[in-house]
């Protein structure tokens, strides 16, 4: 967690060859329910057996209780007062927290299911006290966490599951956060869901193999891996929210004139970036010093602000050998900064290393183990910044654009 400093910035752009930059625009998160007034209302609950496990709005939360049923079942309650919509260049993003839960065998599970919830057809997280699960339908599991990484809290935690649109596929995060620590990730995973059949951790992605494209519902399941060491299966839920972001193409390049974009040099002439081929360039000769040359984009200023998340991306099309870093990077305008100082938030890589920077000699991650030999063109930079009770969440990831998003690096 990183206490935040600057509320105002442009996006910068240093020693990169890049095809496109985009912002997704900010959102506040928006509670659906918050259930403190101890009243049902707007959901819709279902069960296989009538009057069995059905959810209860009491002591300010929404809690599932189910006594052993003797095999595996589940109930849940579906929000039904308002549809939400995944779609390409869309983020919706679902959070609730998980107040009390069950043993091995109780899985409290956050989704977003566009029918009925009796298939578990959709995108769901799901956890247990020893497993973490990314679930597109009942025996199908993008994800099927059983290992030391699923083996954390499950009590006083934050469900998050995010889906974004990116074409005719549908990019599914899983996250769960700590709210003892701050909204310290506890476990997080990406899986991106295409129109063929991919392949599963557990399960075959058939009937169907496209996307959950389209509307859906916000809905909260308790799942029952019934268990004759288990007598009860609890899921007790708090504060339901949502976040919906969309993109905003900053610049494509596709008209080779560079427009509001603000150059910065040490050197006069150094090192500035050109328009060209659909693409913004830099070109650097050897100077026999370390130096960087930046481009702001100053059409637009971003603010960081308190229940807010913000994610910047750029394309790299193409970048040379060792210690050749292309940066993303968030500057504030504030006080007079300016990129010179690299005083922001920033994601820096080059073919062996990747760096999560805060100003110059100053990486919150500095990776440059075998995590971090990763291709160097043809992937996205992106830069998310989420500001959390006063303070700010950075996330930075690396995607492959070769296979449709895959995440080869994220902190």
């Amino acid at each position: 967690m990183f206490k935040q400093a600057h509320t105002a910035s442009r996006v910068s752009i240093l020693g990169a060859l890049t095809s496109l930059a985009l912002l997704i625009c900010p959102a506040q998160a928006r509670v659906l329910d918050d259930f403190n007034d101890n009243t049902k209302t707007g959901w819709e609950d279902f069960t296989f057996v009538p009057g069995f496990g059905i959810a209860q709005e009491t002591g300010g939360e929404l809690r599932f209780d189910q006594p052993a049923a003797g095999q595996a079942i589940f109930t849940s309650a579906q929000f039904k007062s308002e549809v939400f919509t995944v779609q390409d260049g869309r983020t919706v993003e679902f959070r609730v927290d998980v107040v009390k839960a069950g043993g091995e065998f109780s899985y409290p599970v956050l989704a977003f299911i566009p029918g009925s919830p009796a298939e578990l057809a959709g995108y769901s997280l799901a956890q247990s006290s020893t497993d973490v699960l990314i679930v597109k339908g009942i025996e199908k599991y993008f994800i099927d966490d059983d290992g030391p990484t699923a083996k954390i809290k499950h009590e006083n935690v934050t469900m998050v599951l995010r889906l974004t649109g990116r074409g005719d596929s549908v990019e599914i995060t899983g996250q769960v956060l700590d709210k003892d620590a701050d909204n310290a990730v506890l476990w997080e995973r990406t899986f991106t869901d295409t129109p063929g059949a991919d392949v599963l951790d557990t399960g075959e992605d058939i009937n169907p193999s496209t996307p959950y494209l389209g509307d859906g519902y916000f809905t909260l399941y308790c799942y029952q891996n019934f268990d004759p060491s288990e007598t009860t299966y609890v899921a007790h839920f708090d504060n339901a929210q949502v976040v919906v972001m969309d993109e905003t193409v900053l610049d494509n390049f596709n008209d080779n004139t560079k427009t509001d974009w603000e150059d910065f040099t040490f050197i006069p002439g150094f090192g500035l970036p050109t328009e060209t081929g659909g693409r913004f360039v830099f070109d650097q000769p050897a100077v026999g010093q370390d130096i960087f040359s930046a481009s702001q984009k100053v059409s637009r200023t971003i603010e960081l602000v308190e229940g807010e998340r913000t994610e910047l991306r750029v394309d790299i099309a193409e970048s040379t050998g060792m210690d050749t870093f292309a940066v993303l990077a968030f500057i504030p305008n504030t006080g007079g900064n300016s990129p010179g100082t690299l005083a922001g938030y920033g994601i820096a890589k080059d073919p062996d290393d990747v760096l999560i920077t805060k100003g110059i000699q100053k990486y919150f991650v500095a990776d440059d183990g075998v995590t971090a030999e990763l291709k160097n063109e043809n992937i996205t930079l992106s830069l998310a910044l989420e500001v959390k009770n006063g303070s700010v969440i950075v996330t930075g990831r690396i995607l492959d654009k070769d296979d449709n998003n895959a995440v080869l690096w994220e902190r």
